[in-house]
């Protein structure tokens, strides 16, 4: 016969509960070990691995960048002048490195000026002396990302092909991977840090360029590595989003206008296309976003107001200009990892490569009212990042959004074209 729980002894209840508890706890450490062995071994990185530690050079000490640029002319003034070599010193990032609630910690460093003397530290550690380091603008920092960041590791120079001069002018190892896309992701795919588990990531990935090239890669992209666009014949200026002719390589603006005689109303098409770019649009970090603005004139470019048509019961006619239409990726709570069921996530609203996206506006206009003709123009507006963000570092709007493209057109109406 069977005996009920009732029945059993209390120190059996307990012990059975404390087995449970044990067990539980148990299962939870283990999955969060193996979260910080996962995060340390995190796969495609090629000799970085997404700022947990510097690389390690063991380059001698008369190894520097003048050094390399006394036979590498070309790439050392190319690199000179990119946003590589400034990487350590830009003023948006002195800003937030030094912030000291969310800033000062190991592992921005490791990205940002690899050969930092600190390295043994934790990603979340704060670096010792760090603010007379900026003071007094160590090489490590006004060097940023340099030559013998990419190019040396156990004091050997990493080549993508062997010469004799090359080996005859130091130790070298040929590395194919420096023309792999894996080779960027170590520092250009990461996410946020953990304060608890310093080896550890939580949340999306707050720059997530890599997984994007790959999935550009899958629908059949062409390219095969980050190098294709932004190294185009051994280019080591490295173009991105703070390049106007790179933004214009990867999207391309659209603008077309007509009037709908039957419902007196003009229709206004604009195309935002994505098109020779392996990732997302805009790519890199997740403040980065662009805004399209589109606004109809009369021909003295004052903005016409539109009909109140109310009676149309119309959700696409527009009553007011401009239109304006945001792509960006928003990193809230959610995309950093809470378990707040309050907490939704964002929609990324970014251009996928190849994509076409048209906004379609619908507007009623007294026409006859207004001068002819009719101007209808559309901007494309890059943002390097969110106003808040901008104050915070001590910019104006201005400094922080450049007009990319824009399209105008006339809109003549069936009065004018009468």
């Amino acid at each position: 016969m069977f005996t009920s729980i009732r029945q059993r002894p209390i120190s059996t209840v307990i012990v059975t509960v404390l087995i449970v508890v044990c067990f539980v706890s148990g299962v939870f450490a283990i999955q969060q070990v193996a979260n910080v062995i996962g995060a340390a071994t995190r796969p495609p990185a090629i000799h970085f691995d997404y700022g947990l530690s510097p690389p390690d050079l063991r380059a001698p000490k008369n190894w520097t960048n003048e050094h390399c640029g006394s036979c590498h002319q070309r790439a050392y003034e190319q690199w000179s002048m990119s946003r590589h070599a400034a990487s350590g010193t830009t003023h948006n990032f002195e800003v937030e490195f030094l912030e000291p609630e969310g800033g000062r910690q190991q592992h921005c460093l490791n990205c940002h000026a690899p050969r930092n003397p600190t390295g043994e530290l934790f990603p979340t550690e704060e670096p010792p002396g760090i603010d007379v380091a900026y003071e007094q603008q160590h090489a490590w920092i006004k060097d940023g990302i340099d030559c013998l960041t990419c190019h040396v590791r156990n004091g050997e120079v990493l080549v993508t092909k062997h010469s004799d001069k090359a080996a005859a002018a130091h130790p070298i190892r040929v590395a194919p991977e420096l023309g792999k896309a894996e080779f960027c992701a170590g520092c250009h795919q990461f996410s946020f840090k953990s304060h608890v588990l310093p080896d550890g990531y939580f949340g999306q990935l707050q720059q997530a360029s890599f997984e994007e090239f790959l999935d550009f890669r899958a629908k059949g992209g062409v390219e095969t590595s980050c190098q294709d666009c932004h190294m185009q014949d051994g280019d080591h200026h490295m173009p991105g989003g703070y390049d106007d002719d790179m933004l214009r390589t990867a999207v391309d603006l659209g603008l077309r206008a007509e009037w709908k005689e039957a419902l007196n109303q003009a229709l206004i098409e604009v195309d935002i296309i994505a098109g020779h770019v392996g990732h997302r649009v805009p790519g890199g970090e997740h403040f980065r976003f662009l805004t399209v603005h589109t606004t109809v004139m009369d021909a003295d470019r004052k903005i016409v107001t539109p009909l109140d048509d109310s009676s149309a019961e119309d959700a696409e006619l527009v009553t007011k200009w401009p239109q304006v239409e945001t792509l960006r990726r928003e990193m809230g709570p959610a995309e950093q990892g809470s378990d707040n069921p309050d907490d939704l996530p964002h929609p990324d609203t970014r251009l996928r490569p190849d994509e076409t996206r048209t906004y379609r506006y619908r507007i009623a206009v007294d026409a006859a009212n207004a001068s002819s003709p009719l101007k209808v123009r559309t901007e494309l507006w890059y943002h390097l990042m969110h106003p808040s963000k901008a104050e915070s570092f001590g910019h104006s709007l201005d400094e922080i959004k450049r007009l990319v493209l824009s399209e105008e057109t006339t809109l003549e109406s069936p009065e004018n074209r009468n």
